[in-house]
């Protein structure tokens, strides 16, 4: 078959605009399944920064219909940082990330009733009478927050709409739900945090290895679409059709993400976020690829400067550094 003939730059790789679930994505999935499918209200996700929470969130929520056999809706909003939050804020930014029309209301509970409406259109037309809220950056959220949320889901239970509220956060989401089990905030825990799943990012050679086989896989990551063009197989097309794959490069990764780690002092726990794992990969093809220096593979040294330009040991060494900080 034929090369696709792809404008230079346009490519996913080149872009960075693609989803590539991993093993976590998967367990993430069950998670979510189990929530929704028992109608049950709310859980927290969370995880150190960079892991890629709130795409794995997005990717497998896009797979819930075929698990269901139905759509459902889903609504994302990403949660702003105010010194002092307000009903009015909040509501407005909501309704802003709904892309909903301008509305110049200024009352609270009028914003709320628009929410509601919004939602409750959304849920019937799914036939399920059910919606997800996906509220990004989660950690951000405070008590007053999840009152307001719960008032929402109130008004919703009342239409007989099931809300499930899953909130993606940093590991102080965790800690938040330890202050309201301290404060005895029983409404807010039952309503939105009685499940939890800590997020990981890449923790083994097998984790690396089942990421780079969905680069290699034409039904995971096919472009065009549905075509029989893999990301790796475009970008390295004579060694693809010679049976040369990215998988076959795991341990190579492995062992320089470790050696990096190592020279630079990094101790904590060998765990990759994704976003810097795929900053890789795409530096490598980028670079060294069809659209760079054509080169007819990656050599271990290109492998270990395509990480480098990643910014992974940077961000490794500020997490440190910052964990340093926060224990002193």
């Amino acid at each position: 078959m034929e090369r696709p003939n792809i404008i230079v730059g346009t490519h996913p790789i080149e872009m960075g605009h693609y989803l590539m679930p991993t093993k976590e994505v998967l367990r993430l999935m069950e998670g979510i399944f189990k929530i929704v499918n028992n109608r049950i209200p709310g859980m927290i996700v969370y995880g150190r920064p960079r892991l890629g929470k709130s795409s794995a969130v997005k990717f497998a929520i896009d797979y819930l219909p075929n698990q269901l056999g139905v759509s459902l809706p889903l609504l994302i909003v990403n949660t702003k940082f105010y010194k002092s939050p307000t009903e009015i804020k909040f509501y407005s930014d909501m309704l802003a990330d709904f892309k909903f029309p301008f509305s110049n209301k200024r009352d609270p509970s009028e914003l709320r009733r628009q929410i509601v409406s919004f939602m409750l259109e959304k849920a019937e037309k799914s036939t399920q009478r059910r919606i997800i809220l996906v509220m990004d950056e989660a950690h951000r959220l405070t008590e007053h927050h999840y009152n307001w949320l719960m008032d929402i889901y109130n008004d919703l239970d009342k239409e007989r709409i099931s809300l499930s509220v899953i909130s993606v956060g940093q590991e102080e989401l965790l800690n938040r739900r330890t202050f309201f089990l301290k404060e005895k905030k029983a409404q807010i825990i039952g309503r939105f945090m009685t499940h939890e799943h800590r997020f990981c990012g890449l923790r083994s050679l097998d984790d690396i290895r089942f990421v780079l086989k969905c680069y290699d896989s034409a039904e995971i990551s096919p472009y065009p679409t549905d075509s029989d063009w893999s990301y790796s197989r475009y970008f390295f097309t004579e060694a693809y059709d010679k049976g040369t794959r990215l998988e076959h490069d795991a341990k190579v990764l492995y062992e320089l993400f470790s050696e990096v780690r190592k020279e630079h002092g990094v101790s904590a726990e060998f765990e990759i976020p994704m976003e810097y794992f795929a900053f890789t990969v795409e530096n490598a093809m980028k670079i060294y690829g069809a659209h760079g220096d054509r080169c007819d593979w990656i050599s271990r040294n290109q492998w270990k400067q395509a990480l480098k330009l990643s910014g992974y040991i940077e961000s490794e060494i500020y997490m440190a550094l910052a964990n340093e900080g926060a224990d002193s």
